[in-house]
């Protein structure tokens, strides 16, 4: 069978402009180098969805402006803060939409 492993560079790769991105919430289960690669491709207009809520991976998403749509029953940053810092700035600014998911 054929190694389905890659590098992160070719993962970033594989999503696309308006794809959903499905991801764990909590800060300790966050693909930060895999994120920071989506970044780097320009990908835009991404659908997030935070499976269990969301953290640092979602609002890092939202703050670096590739994401439209974030669907996640809670984004927070416990307990550092009560809500992540990017998405409640696009949230105020009306630059992103927010799906409940509870």
């Amino acid at each position: 069978m054929r190694s389905k492993v890659v590098s992160i560079d070719v993962a970033a790769r594989i999503v696309r402009n308006g794809d959903v991105v499905i991801m764990m919430g909590g800060m300790e289960f966050t693909p930060m180098a895999l994120l920071r690669e989506i970044v780097r491709a320009d990908i835009k207009e991404l659908n997030t969805v935070g499976v269990v809520g969301g953290a640092m991976n979602l609002d890092f998403l939202v703050g670096a402006g590739v994401t439209s749509t974030v669907e996640t029953c809670d984004l927070n940053f416990q307990p550092f803060a009560r809500v992540g810092p990017n998405y409640l700035r696009f949230q105020k600014a009306g630059r992103v939409k927010m799906k409940d998911n509870t």
